[in-house]
Parts: C-alpha cells; structure tokens; sequence
C-alpha cells in the first residue's frame, strides 16, 4: 500500500462532515457570497488539502501555507480560522506541528493586512503636515507600511527578491525620517544613529 493510499485511507476514517459542512458555512458568512460559490469551494478545498498533508500526503507539503495565505488575503475572520484550526487537529499527528504554523500564520495575515490598510490612511493625512516633525511623521509611517509588506511577504514565504527591495524602501524611508532629525531638530544628536549596526554576509554560521 502506498503512502498517498495511506494517507487517503486516515483522512477518510477521520473525516466528520458536520464539522465540515459547518466551516463552509462559516467561510460563506465572511465571504459574502453563496455557500455553493467558487470561492467557498477554493477555500474548502485548501482545508482537505492541509488535512491530507497532515495525514502524511506527500503532495500536499505546502497547503497548510497555501490555506493560511488565503484566508489572511480574503479576511476570514479569526473564529472561522479558529474552527479550521479545531478541524485541522483531528487529523494532525504526533510531532506534527502544521496545523498550529496554519492558525498562526492565518491570524498574522490577517491583522498585517488591516495594519497595512490603515497605514496606508495614515500616510496619506501625515503627507500634508508642515513642519520637520510632520515630515518625520511621514516618513516613519511609510517606512511601517513596508516594513509590514515585507512581513507580510515572509509569511507567505514571497519572493525573496521581492522582499529585499520593500525591506530596502522601508529602510530609505526610515532614513529619510533620521535627516528631518538631524537637519532640523533642537537636539540633533539624539537622531544620530550612525553606530547601528546591520548583519552581514560575515554573521552567516
């Protein structure tokens, strides 16, 4: 008997359709579309997937990830991801630790992408202040809505190409905030933060 045949044979031994039924139910709610919709069907899907991996299926490594990101880029809400997770442990198996990174991971999608959203507001009323402080003001919360697209690209393990340049314009626009500092405030020094330092190649074990 094969793996995948193993893994088939758990999933379906251990399958309960009313805990199932009721997910698409949940998902349909925060959705807002039909429970016989397409995307309800993606999402549900995405869980028998996840629930496969954790029975050991061998070619459904990642789904857990490809679950998470969906539910953090679609806003389903943090119960609807606290009973997928309950549904998720029926199938998880010792040492196994899928189904919690899939909870984690889900719910850190979720609050980044609405701290994005409300960056992204923040930076458009701080654009129009006058003054030093104002112009720091900008500046810091730009460099937050990168630095929360670059986390949100690591957790779903982006491109890392992608990811070094939002990290890069963050950095710039923190940069950017230090010489408003320097440049204009009262106590200069206190902006100076020329002795930081940042890992390189060398720190690599």
């Amino acid at each position: 008997m094969t793996t995948e045949t193993t893994a088939l044979n758990r999933y379906n031994h251990l399958f309960d359709n009313q805990q199932y039924s009721a997910i698409a139910e949940y998902i349909a709610v925060d959705l807002r579309t039909p429970r016989d919709s397409v995307r309800v069907s993606d999402c549900m899907n995405e869980i028998t997937n996840t629930a496969l991996s954790l029975c050991q299926h061998s070619h459904y490594a990642d789904a857990w990830l490809k679950l998470a990101t969906f539910c953090g880029q679609n806003a389903v809400s943090v119960p609807t991801i606290d009973v997928i997770y309950t549904y998720l442990l029926i199938y998880q198996q010792p040492r196994d630790n899928r189904a919690e990174e899939f909870e984690q991971t889900a719910k850190a999608l979720l609050k980044a992408y609405a701290a994005s959203d409300t960056l992204k507001a923040a930076v458009s009323c701080a654009n129009g202040i006058h003054g030093w402080r104002g112009r720091m003001a900008y500046d810091l919360l730009a460099a937050s809505d990168y630095l929360v697209q670059t986390a949100v690209q690591l957790l779903m393990h982006g491109n890392l190409s992608y990811i070094c340049e939002k990290l890069q314009s963050g950095l710039r626009r923190i940069t950017g905030a230090l010489y408003e500092g320097v440049r204009h405030s009262e106590r200069p020094e206190l902006f100076n933060f020329s002795t930081t330092y940042f890992p390189t190649e060398q720190d690599r074990q």
